[in-house]
């Protein structure tokens, strides 16, 4: 690849089996990573040899939801559970689920083992705020965000909020299966809002972003989503978010939560006293 300031690089980080990066850790800092995927990556193999998988790649990667249970069914690590904690792609590719495996049960693991995904979330509402839709979110991950009602709308814990113009690679694609970018090729931008601080299932505000049946820009429109890729030096590339909830103006609020991310909602890590 050649970086946005025409640098020539071999990246790494997309696919695979990562060992030593998990959900909670830094996005930024890892060498030579290029779209970090953190824990294990799973895809349908068929569907990524440009072979037809019968809509079995799609069907995996978009009834998936964060927070449903993953479970190894065959190889050295049969049984072991994980959770999903993202998924994304790209427009050429059905994509990929991203999934947390505890740290005894990732040695097992080798490259080509089944994985199950217990789905659970499709078409998933908020009694009585139906308008702010939900997608790819599992149920019981819901009810451990801490979100709350008040005045007549939903109040949600985030780390961050970024505004529109800084969102990057993804946009105009369809939320349902494809991540966007949180840009980082700005130098000053970077440095302003603070971009080195981002982390695996950070739980993020994305401003003037309506996430419905498409994705763009919508005045006084509120995203929410979850960081689930690493940086890039690619031009218009960054942290990619999983888009979870999407509001009209008026329906969404959100306050700041340094410790919002699915990691200790999800008992991943232990949330600092």
């Amino acid at each position: 690849m050649t970086t946005w300031d025409g640098r020539p690089k071999i990246g790494i980080g997309v696919e695979g089996i990562k060992y030593n990066v998990r959900v909670g850790d830094p996005c930024m800092g890892w060498a030579e990573a290029e779209y970090l995927e953190p824990g294990v990556s799973l895809f349908d193999v068929e569907a990524k040899a440009g072979e037809s998988s019968d809509g079995a790649g799609r069907a995996f990667v978009k009834l998936s939801c964060v927070g449903n249970e993953a479970t190894v069914v065959d190889g050295e690590a049969k049984g072991a559970r994980g959770v999903v904690m993202g998924k994304g792609g790209t427009a050429a590719t059905d994509g990929h689920v991203f999934a947390d495996f505890p740290e005894a049960d990732l040695e097992g693991l080798n490259i080509g083992d089944k994985v199950r995904v217990t789905a659970e979330g499709v078409g998933l509402e908020i009694e009585g705020f139906e308008d702010a839709r939900v997608n790819k979110l599992d149920p019981e991950l819901l009810e451990k965000m801490g979100i709350a009602e008040e005045d007549g709308r939903l109040v949600v814990p985030v780390t961050a909020e970024y505004p529109a113009y800084i969102m990057g690679s993804g946009y105009g694609m369809w939320p349902v299966s494809i991540d966007y970018d949180i840009q980082t090729t700005c130098p000053e931008v970077f440095d302003e809002m603070k971009l080195k601080d981002i982390r695996f299932g950070n739980v993020v505000a994305l401003r003037d972003q309506l996430n419905w049946w498409g994705r763009g820009y919508y005045e006084g429109a509120i995203t929410i989503g979850i960081v689930i890729h690493g940086w890039s030096n690619s031009a218009g590339h960054g942290p990619g978010v999983t888009t979870i909830m999407s509001a009209k103006p008026g329906k969404i609020v959100t306050k700041i939560d340094p410790y919002a991310n699915i990691a200790y909602y999800l008992g991943i890590r232990k949330r600092p006293e």
